[in-house]
This record gives structure tokens, C-alpha cells and sequence, in this order.
């Protein structure tokens, strides 16, 4: 890579991708943002993220990288802090042995690679990658657990116990809370790894906070086990159940807000040795429904089963343990039948995703509509397909 700092704009302009009048408004459209100048052409609309990534790769001679596409090295990733890795727009790819493999979306920017080459064990090779997969990239490997464990400890100090939290928890609304914080750092981090629930469980000297990603459970621990209590009392008014009951288990539902899209959650609440422990179902609205193609779900085992669906009659069953991908199946394969010459009618306990043009029913115990019931109604709706 040349040592010859780069002018990005006048670049571009010997390039022909923009002419000089371009350059000068993107120059002073940046003065007032602050952005850099590339994020302001593209802004602009003036080139593409694809053609400003190919320029500086060939004119840095350093390689252009798909993030998406490269077997990135979690351990690799944490030679380099979160903090100086989205400040400087940087991602270590890859240990080399001898050097490390960092991409960064502005190689350019000589300063940055200077600080990294003084932050990192090992002398760095540079590739240039795309800032959109960069910023995807830190919230897949990235994990917010310095940040839980600050909430945490926040919330220790201002509660000292159960009693004194209980007794101001209901009349503050603020969401500015200690409690709130965490909460919320919480419900990112876990929608951030795509984690199907989350596990708060109090132990005698700590408390742990589990997550389930692609069927396994992640674990951070808090050493602070007093805020527990408070956790739970949160939880349980935003879910509207009995906060005074701590004897018999309690489910519930609530919703929260992740990076300005909605998350519902269904919660449930068990009483232990050493307090109340909570699991949380979390059902992200945004993420959409998989295809069956992206299930991941080996060749030979996706053609048997496309075979199956095809059938005009017969039953399908679907089994697993949690996390095992069977909910994912389920709406897959109910995305692949969707057709409006077929009548496809659920019945789920919840409704997970909604899916256009079918008609899904949520089960309600409380008021009898139980499966069997629902059942018996669905046959008179005359259906093609059921899926319970």
C-alpha cells in the first residue's frame, strides 16, 4: 500500500466518476455533516459504495474484500477493542501468523491505519471492505458485556436491596432508570446475536444472564446477585403480572423497541431456591421468515421435503429440541405453499410471524379457545393445509 496520502476527491474526479462541481458540493454538504467524503457521495448519489470500494482497492493496491463472503476469525476479532475498531472504521479479518489481516472501509485514512499498527500485537495488512457489511459486522461479533456489567453495577449502587428497590420500583417511570438501562442493553445484545430467549437466573452469589444463539446458550455472568429482584420487578409490570405473587410461576407478554423496530417478547416467570428465575421468548418482527432455501438444511434433506410438501395429502411432523430450527421450518415451509389457489389455516400458541394471505389463529386458554376447539372450527373453514 503507497504511503502517499490519497485525496479521495481529486481522485474520483481523474477517474471521471464525478466532475468538479460534484466535488464541490460534496465538500461543502460534508462541512455541515461531518460525514466523510465518500459516505457524502454516496449520499449523493453520485457514485456507488461498489465503485468507491473497486477505486481505492485498485489505486492502493490492497485487496477488496466481501465480509459476507470471508471466514472472518472471531478470536482475531478481539485483538482489536470495539471502541478503536468503530472509530477508526476497522475489523481484524484474520491472524496471519506473522501480521494481521484488518479491513477498514477508509484505507485511506493514513492516521487510522497508523494507530491500529500501534494497537494490534502484530504488523497489519490492509484491505478495504464495505462500511455497511463493517457496521453488521460489529453487532455479529461485537457482544454489549462491558456495558451490561456497567448497567449492572449502576443498579447495585443505587439499589441495596430488594426491599428498598420494591418499594420505589412501582412509582418510577422514568426510562432513564438504572433498571431501564440495563433492560434495554440487555434486549439489544440479544437481538444484535439473534437470540431466540433469554435466561435470567439468580444464583446465590451472582446472577446469570443466558442467551440462546442457533440453539446453544451463551452465558454472562454479574457478580452483583441483589439486582435480581429488580430485574424481575421490571419485567413483571411491563408484562402486567401480579408482582406480589412470587410463589407460583407466571406467563406474560410484552413488547420492546430494538434499533426503532419492534421485539414482542413472551416471558415466563418460575419461582426458584434463591428467587425467581425468567425465561423470554423473543419474536423479531423485522427479521422476516427464512426460506426454506435458507435454513441451512442439508441438499438431499431439503429435496425430501420439498417432495413431501408437494404431496396433495397426508402429515408432516416436525420435532426438535429448542433452538433446533423447527419454528424456522415450520413458516418456511409455509412461505413455499403460500399460493392463492391454496386455503392455509394455523393454529399456534403464539403467532410468531404474520404471513400474508394466511389465516392464523392464536390459541387462548383462557377464554376456551384451545386447540381442540379451534381445530373442530378449522375443518368447517374449508381448508387445504393446516398447520398446528
Amino acid at each position: 500500500m503507497s504511503g502517499v496520502k490519497v485525496r479521495l476527491g481529486d481522485l474520483l474526479v481523474q477517474q471521471g466518476l464525478i466532475d468538479e462541481p460534484q466535488l464541490m458540493s460534496a465538500l461543502a454538504d460534508q462541512r455541515q455533516t461531518g460525514r466523510k467524503l465518500g459516505a457524502t457521495l454516496i449520499a449523493m448519489e453520485l457514485v456507488t459504495e461498489k465503485q468507491l470500494l473497486e477505486l481505492l482497492s485498485t489505486h492502493l493496491n490492497v485487496p477488496l474484500i466481501d465480509i459476507d463472503h470471508f471466514n472472518v476469525s472471531p478470536a482475531a476479532v478481539k485483538l482489536l477493542p470495539e471502541v478503536q475498531a468503530r472509530r477508526y472504521r476497522a475489523l481484524v479479518l484474520e491472524d496471519r501468523g506473522d501480521k494481521l489481516l484488518v479491513g477498514m472501509s477508509d484505507p485511506a485514512d493514513l492516521t487510522a491505519v497508523d494507530n491500529l499498527s500501534e494497537i494490534l500485537p502484530k504488523p497489519i495488512e490492509v484491505a478495504v471492505v464495505s462500511e455497511q457489511q463493517l457496521f453488521g459486522a460489529y453487532d455479529s461479533f461485537y457482544r454489549r458485556t462491558d456495558e451490561i456489567a456497567s448497567f449492572a453495577q449502576q443498579l447495585a449502587n443505587e439499589y441495596r436491596g430488594e426491599q428498598e428497590f420494591e418499594l420505589t420500583a412501582g412509582l418510577e417511570d422514568e426510562q432513564d432508570t438504572a433498571v431501564a438501562r440495563l433492560l434495554q442493553s440487555i434486549f439489544e445484545d440479544a437481538v444484535q446475536a439473534k437470540a431466540s430467549d433469554i435466561h435470567i437466573e439468580p444464583d446465590e452469589q451472582q446472577l446469570r444472564i443466558r442467551q440462546r444463539v442457533d440453539g446453544v446458550l451463551q452465558e454472562t455472568v454479574i457478580p452483583e446477585n441483589n439486582i435480581a429482584a429488580a430485574l424481575v420487578l421490571r419485567l413483571k409490570l411491563m408484562a402486567g403480572l401480579d408482582i406480589s405473587e412470587k410463589r407460583l410461576p407466571q406467563d406474560g407478554r410484552t413488547q420492546v423497541r430494538v434499533k426503532g423496530h419492534r421485539v414482542d417478547v413472551r416471558l415466563s416467570t418460575m419461582p426458584v431456591q434463591t428467587g425467581e428465575a425468567v425465561v423470554m421468548r423473543l419474536l423479531d418482527q423485522s427479521a422476516g421468515v427464512l426460506t426454506l432455501d435458507e435454513t441451512g438444511m442439508p441438499r438431499p434433506l431439503l429435496d425430501r421435503l420439498r417432495v413431501l410438501l408437494k404431496r396433495p395429502h397426508g402429515m408432516i411432523l416436525v420435532t426438535g429440541p429448542t433452538g433446533s430450527g423447527k419454528t424456522t421450518t415450520l413458516y418456511g415451509a409455509l412461505s413455499e405453499l403460500n399460493q392463492p389457489q391454496r386455503k392455509i389455516i394455523t393454529v399456534e400458541d403464539p403467532v410468531e410471524y404474520r404471513l400474508p394471505r394466511i389465516n392464523q389463529v392464536q390459541v387462548n386458554s383462557r377464554i376456551g379457545l384451545n386447540f381442540s376447539s379451534v381445530l373442530r372450527t378449522t375443518l368447517r373453514q374449508d381448508p387445504d393445509i393446516i398447520m398446528v
